[in-house]
């Protein structure tokens, strides 16, 4: 069986300016793919930077041995869905990932899987509706309350009736602005502004009262629509789903992943450069119910991430990204496979629970994501080589002006429990004491302390 993996792009690459390393890399964990499945031929097309489907020098694809890889030339959905018919695939899964400013390559993927289709192609990609949904997070708020899940409250601004519905000659006053202003006088402080379209929590404003909010909304920053949500106090959490909707059917088969503890910043928000992820969770049947009835309204097809929020025994949805993510990687070093093994199993899965069979869901090691600083080759080196080091990620951005801009290097360790995990937590704090961030081993300390304390209840 061909099957090919896809996904595309809508920014310009610099691939001069941006340099990142994987270990193990990308390209090692699609040839494992090909080894233990030696029955299919696996294909990869991409445009750049083609996160976690390939690895790059450069503006060029480093080619692996195994598995081909294709560079997508075509910016057109239509010429994309040509470009991967060429290779007649009986199989294309799309695998979306995420750039700036605006997270909507979910999109782009799903209408080239229309165009696909259209071509006799089976395709495995979220639909375009569903795509839309969650790319626009007013959308989503409103989705959310359409099915019963429990979201933060929330006032939508249109910004083009916001500053300008007041602007006609036979106007007096804006009536909207006004409306918009008591519907947000009605929240409870504080509030989370933000765009209604943009990547993760980049440009987020915690508020804390009335007054600051109206100063917001009234600047400059206030340039697109924007969602003024309550804030919801409480633990932040993330996790994924994996899974196929059958449209004859009309019903999905879903595999609910645990979900991870975030760390957050101190404006009481994830902020994804800088976050801790620590986890699995285990016991999580409320939330698996609730995702799994989601998934299923929005018939995913494929990968999604919702971030959540854990605060008086209920679980909130914050957001929904239905492509890949930082936890992709997190779930595989958990799991202790490539991320593709990963991808392709339970996807495999959800289509053998589809059809009845009887098969095991993907078990995971107590896992801890964090950061450190830019590291050196060698420093990378010694990392690859420590036993309980399940994945690395650094990413360089030469082109940046800002210092916080300008990279970092992840690193995923597991350990057989939560006691073990915090071992070798501290072992690696040892290991590199001289670039490890005290205040940021403090808190991932205090993380695996309250796991470990919560076990022992």
């Amino acid at each position: 069986m061909k099957i090919l993996f896809y996904s595309t792009s809508s920014s310009v690459y610099h691939g001069e300016a941006i340099k990142t390393i994987s270990l193990p890399s990308f390209t090692e964990q699609w040839e494992k793919l090909c080894e233990k499945h030696s029955e299919h031929e696996f294909f990869v097309a991409t445009q750049l930077p083609g996160m976690f489907l390939c690895d790059t020098n450069g503006n060029e694809i480093i080619k692996a041995k195994k598995i081909r890889q294709i560079l997508l030339k075509n910016d057109n959905e239509k010429a994309i869905a040509s470009e991967i018919a060429e290779f007649k695939p009986d199989l294309a899964i799309a695998l979306s990932f995420y750039v700036s400013p605006y997270d909507w390559l979910t999109i782009k993927d799903s209408v080239v899987a229309e165009h696909l289709r259209s071509l006799g192609i089976k395709t495995l990609a979220h639909p375009t509706e569903a795509a839309l949904i969650c790319f626009d997070k007013w959308q989503t708020h409103n989705f959310l309350e359409r099915i019963g899940v429990p979201c933060a409250k929330a006032v939508y601004l249109h910004h083009e009736l916001f500053i300008n519905a007041g602007n006609y000659r036979d106007t007096k006053s804006n009536v909207y602005k006004t409306a918009v202003f008591q519907e947000v006088k009605k929240l409870r402080f504080p509030v989370i502004i933000k765009d209604t379209t943009g990547l993760s929590s980049f440009g987020a404003d915690v508020v804390k009262n009335y007054e600051e909010a109206l100063g917001i909304l009234k600047s400059k920053k206030t340039s697109s629509d924007r969602i003024i949500e309550e804030m919801i106090s409480g633990e932040q959490f993330g996790c994924e789903i994996y899974g196929i909707f059958d449209e004859k059917t009309g019903k999905g088969q879903y595999e609910i992943f645990p979900p991870f503890k975030f760390s957050t910043n101190q404006y009481g928000i994830t902020s994804p450069k800088q976050s801790i992820k620590i986890g699995p969770l285990p016991e999580y049947s409320a939330l698996r119910k609730t995702l799994t009835r989601l998934a299923e309204k929005l018939r995913l097809n494929g990968v999604a991430q919702v971030d959540l929020v854990f605060d008086k025994k209920k679980w909130f949805v914050i957001e929904i990204n239905p492509r890949l993510s930082g936890m992709s990687t997190t779930y595989a070093a958990s799991a202790r496979l490539p991320l593709s093994e990963l991808i392709f199993g339970a996807l495999c899965h959800s289509e053998a629970k589809l059809k009845n069979d009887t098969i095991n869901t993907t078990t995971f090691l107590p896992t801890i994501n964090i950061k450190f600083p830019i590291l050196s080759s060698q420093r990378l080196s010694k990392l690859k080589n420590i036993s309980y080091v399940a994945f690395v990620n650094q990413i360089e951005n030469h082109a940046a002006r800002q210092i916080r801009e300008q990279g970092y290097c992840e690193v995923i360790l597991t350990g057989k429990s939560f006691k073990e995990l915090k071992e070798n937590l501290l072992d690696l704090r040892e290991k590199f004491c001289d670039v490890a961030e005290n205040t940021f081993f403090e808190k991932a300390t205090e993380m695996c302390d309250l796991l470990i304390r919560q076990r022992a209840i």
